[in-house]
């Protein structure tokens, strides 16, 4: 450093103790105000929080941690982040996480990983709880959930097990409505494009699907990708029984079939074969696509699903929480719509 050149003094990050000084109340109480653990008083609470702000005072997450033996960090193991829908649920989550005083730690896989490839990872971290959206479960997971001390809650995809907790759309439901929607339209052939198989919300949609049909409709494997829809809808259009409508397990496969039906065989979906898929990601309101689809509430199951998991968090023992939400059918143009056609769980989108 050049002489005569002073070094600039640090500026002392403030403490909490000159909080409780500017305020004018106990270092304790401004403890319980921001570990939110502990009765605070209305008046008392504006205080600190205006002296906090004034000194630009933030609590030490670190230090809190160390004292009430938590992270407050929440993994989040999600598959195929390049699915606008996933990056929604994210959204959605980590909004949810901030709001009940966590953090997020992102775990990305591919939908065709399994979870056991990535389990050690999570474990590294110390981490409060795990939340698992449409992971390829293969391993027992409230074995998993034992193994790493922590409380696992599944979201959009379900483990046939009494003991783990889940919070899923109701997906038989929902292949049901589809259905009795394509049936209503007057439909004869119908087709079903798988995801993953294996995956609950693929079986449970085709179940649903096949449920309220009068006879089983062909069921080709699309992998929830682009490239599997693309690939599965040309196999189904070349063969000798081609379908009149089609019903895709994701959005993502439904897309893929609609550019399918348009570039390979110059047919349009909803005049030529009714197309619906599944979740509502936002792709699916472009012009271009116009898809019908099944809305699975991404909002609603991530905002449970962290309710579940900070009710586990703060109760040591609790019964498994297993929950199926309803949904409904949202009708655009890539489906032939009946005649006067009203039912419960279906809606018609604005100006249709």
């Amino acid at each position: 450093m050049s002489k005569g050149k002073k070094e600039p003094e640090r500026t002392k990050r403030p403490t909490s103790y000159d909080v409780a000084r500017r305020a004018g109340v106990s270092q304790a109480a401004v403890s319980r105000a921001f570990s939110k653990r502990g009765y605070v008083g209305a008046e008392a609470r504006a205080k600190i929080e205006a002296a906090a702000k004034e000194l630009g005072f933030r609590p030490n997450a670190l230090a809190r941690s160390l004292i009430d033996k938590r992270s407050r960090i929440v993994a989040v193991v999600i598959a195929d982040m390049y699915y606008s829908f996933y990056v929604a649920i994210l959204h959605q989550i980590n909004g949810a996480l901030r709001q009940a005083g966590y953090q997020t730690l992102l775990f990305s896989i591919p939908s065709s990983q399994d979870l056991d490839t990535i389990v050690d990872d999570v474990g590294d971290y110390r981490v409060d709880g795990i939340i698992m959206v449409s992971a390829r479960l293969t391993t027992d997971v409230a074995r998993m959930s034992e193994a790493l001390g922590v409380p696992i809650v599944l979201m959009n995809r379900y483990a046939d097990q009494p003991s783990v907790n889940f919070v899923v759309p109701d997906d038989h439901q929902g292949g049901r409505l589809v259905a009795e929607f394509m049936l209503a339209a007057g439909h004869h052939r119908f087709a079903y494009i798988a995801g993953i198989e294996g995956a609950s919300t693929s079986r449970d949609r085709g179940d649903g699907f096949r449920a309220a049909l009068p006879s089983s409709p062909q069921v080709k494997a699309g992998d929830f990708s682009y490239e599997g829809g693309f690939a599965a809808t040309e196999a189904l259009m070349r063969g000798p029984a081609p379908p009149d409508a089609i019903f895709c397990a994701s959005d993502i496969m439904a897309w893929a079939a609609i550019d399918a039906l348009r570039h390979e065989f110059g047919l349009r979906a909803g005049r030529d074969v009714s197309v619906i898929g599944y979740n509502d990601a936002a792709e699916s309101r472009w012009r271009n696509y116009d898809l019908t689809t099944v809305v699975s509430s991404p909002d609603s199951m991530s905002h449970r699903a962290v309710e579940i998991l900070s009710a586990l968090l703060d109760r040591e023992a609790t019964p498994p929480v297993q929950e199926r939400l309803r949904v409904h059918l949202k009708v655009r143009g890539s489906a032939r719509v009946p005649s006067d056609y009203e039912a419960e769980n279906v809606e018609m989108e604005t100006g249709r």
